[in-house]
């Protein structure tokens, strides 16, 4: 297996893992719909709508990588 093939193959491990976090992300904010105070509830979802927003950019790097090892 090449250095380059490796490489893909971990990059590919490490965009999983992103999908992962994001579904986990998008648990907590599901689960801050329960929460009666409005501005906690707020606070919550925003913050859950930002780290969904970097872990897409992360992902499009890696992605972005990927073609620069091809």
């Amino acid at each position: 297996m090449s250095a380059a093939s490796i490489t893909n193959s971990k990059l590919g491990d490490i965009v999983d893992l992103l999908a992962t976090v994001r579904s986990l992300n998008e648990a907590v904010f599901m689960a801050s719909g329960y929460i009666t105070d409005g501005d906690q509830k707020d606070a919550i979802q925003t913050v859950a709508d930002e780290i969904n927003n970097k872990l897409l950019v992360v992902r499009d790097r890696l992605y972005e990588v990927r073609e620069e090892l091809k």
